[in-house]
């Protein structure tokens, strides 16, 4: 059980960093892009503070991005097969356009499917579910 319980503690310190840094890369003015409301929510509940940007249209964010020199973004689309679709096409659609497209954050949210992470906006819940209980 205690073998257990410090795995889970371990698992919850891992993401609960993950977010602190996305929060803090996010009010440094790295924008993160997701698909929807209810995954810029699902961020919001999370912690993360800063811009976020939802994908409204693809050309849309584009044309948002060529009036602004971003040097840097975090892409951040569900962790499953659409999530990854969109993710290739956002990355050639941003390429020149951005300097940098960093997914670095999703590969390391992916290690959290096997928890039942599949979509951005529930990162909040496994958050919660994997908060260690103070005895």
């Amino acid at each position: 059980m205690a073998k257990r319980l410090k795995f889970r503690s371990r698992l919850f310190e891992e993401l609960l960093n993950i977010v602190d840094k996305l929060s803090a890369e996010s009010l440094n003015g790295v924008p993160i892009i997701v698909e929807g409301r209810r995954d810029e929510e699902g961020l919001r509940r999370a912690g993360v503070r800063g811009e976020i940007i939802q994908v409204k249209s693809i050309k849309g964010l584009r044309r948002f991005f060529e009036q602004r020199a971003v040097r840097r973004v975090i892409l951040l689309p569900d962790l499953d097969s659409e999530g990854e679709k969109l993710m290739k096409t956002l990355t050639q659609s941003l390429e020149g356009v951005v300097g940098e497209i960093d997914l670095s954050y999703r590969r390391k949210l992916m290690e959290f499917k096997r928890y039942g992470l599949i979509e951005i906006e529930s990162l909040d819940r496994l958050l919660e579910r994997l908060r260690p209980v103070r005895g």
